[in-house]
């Protein structure tokens, strides 16, 4: 399978646009805090190619435009059942797609080091599967 990779300033946008949709709190870390967005290399090459691409053009953009700007267009993809027809369901996969990205790495907790497993901790989730040898 073909590798791919983040440039810094898309990993830069991934970070703002994840720290949107996940600001963290006191139980939390926020999306950059949580060092999940190191995941985004793994994730990229099960992507399909258009949706790929379209995610590394958005990454870029929300490392230059500034956050009220972020925040405006995460705010319009959540609000798809206020927006007319044609427009709605752009909108839901719109923010299917920022909030897939985003939640999935975020809960995913496939960091290493000193920060593994603190969301699952946190979330009180225990994805440990014990297999039974049922006779």
């Amino acid at each position: 399978m073909e590798k791919f990779t983040v440039t810094k300033r898309q990993r830069k946008g991934l970070l703002r646009l994840g720290d949107v949709v996940v600001p963290g709190d006191d139980a939390l870390p926020s999306f950059s805090d949580s060092g999940c967005a190191d995941g985004i290399d793994r994730m990229l090459p099960y992507m399909h190619e258009g949706d790929r691409d379209s995610l590394l053009m958005l990454l870029y953009a929300c490392a230059v435009l500034p956050r009220s700007v972020i925040r405006g267009v995460v705010s319009l993809a959540s609000g798809s059942d206020r927006a007319p027809a044609p427009l709605a369901p752009l909108l839901r996969m719109a923010n299917i797609g920022i909030k897939g990205v985003v939640c999935s790495l975020y809960y995913s907790d496939i960091v290493t080091g000193p920060r593994q497993g603190q969301i699952h901790r946190a979330i009180g989730w225990d994805p440990i599967i014990v297999e039974r040898n049922d006779p």
